[in-house]
């Protein structure tokens, strides 16, 4: 296990990840502080409700053949 240290930077304080994290630049995290001062960092996913290209089905049904007056 590795131990940083916190470092003020301007008017923040920072810590410097190790790079065998693979953290790569520009990834995001969710930061919270847990109990007994435990900070978790979890990285940030996209919602997948955003947007709605899942919802268009236009090629979906492309190959089928229409019954009767079915529109």
């Amino acid at each position: 296990m590795a131990t940083i240290k916190a470092r003020k930077v301007g008017n923040s304080v920072t810590v410097t990840l190790p790079k065998d994290l693979q953290v790569e630049t520009g990834q995001e995290f969710i930061i919270e502080r847990g109990r007994n001062g435990v900070i978790l960092l979890a990285p940030k996913i996209k919602n997948p409700f955003d947007g709605n290209d899942d919802l268009k089905m236009e090629d979906d049904f492309a190959d089928m053949r229409l019954l009767d007056n079915e529109f």
